[in-house]
């Protein structure tokens, strides 16, 4: 997982601007979904840490950092305009820019939430990371097609 997740992180970063630009739904998507699927992987990685199915106390910290800035670019990741025939994204990102921004900026508060705990504390860290993993849900039951 970390092995992947970090050069794919880093390829997601350089490559963000050139693919928005380009405006081409197929882009887009597919850098969204790339996006969202390593956000996923790292939640993931976190929640096998509480769960105690993984012993990477030392790597938490870089997977609530790269959870911060990939928060960070969500909303670059729909920009207006034709949508990919297979985009489960709903129409109230668009007719409702403020919720779709109220709910990335709840999802970046339990972040900086999780960032805060101790990740020896695993009662807190449990909290934490079950928190964050509700707030996805919560943007995603609004602003995305089940």
């Amino acid at each position: 997982m970390q092995a992947f997740a970090i050069p794919g992180f880093t390829l997601c970063v350089l490559l963000s601007p050139a693919v928005l630009a380009d405006g081409n739904a197929d882009h887009v998507y597919l850098y969204r979904s790339n996006v969202m699927e390593i956000s996923a992987g790292h939640l993931k990685a976190l929640k096998g840490y509480v769960d105690g199915e993984l012993a990477i106390k030392d790597h938490v910290p870089a997977h609530v950092d790269a959870l911060l800035a990939l928060n960070g670019m969500y909303q670059d990741l729909f920009p207006a305009g034709e949508q990919h025939p297979e985009s489960e994204a709903l129409g109230a990102i668009w007719s409702d820019p403020r919720g779709f921004k109220h709910a990335i900026q709840h999802n970046h508060r339990k972040i900086m939430a999780l960032k805060q705990v101790d990740p020896g504390d695993m009662k807190t860290m449990k909290r934490a990371v079950n928190e964050v993993r509700m707030s996805c849900g919560d943007c995603h039951s609004y602003f995305r097609e089940r």
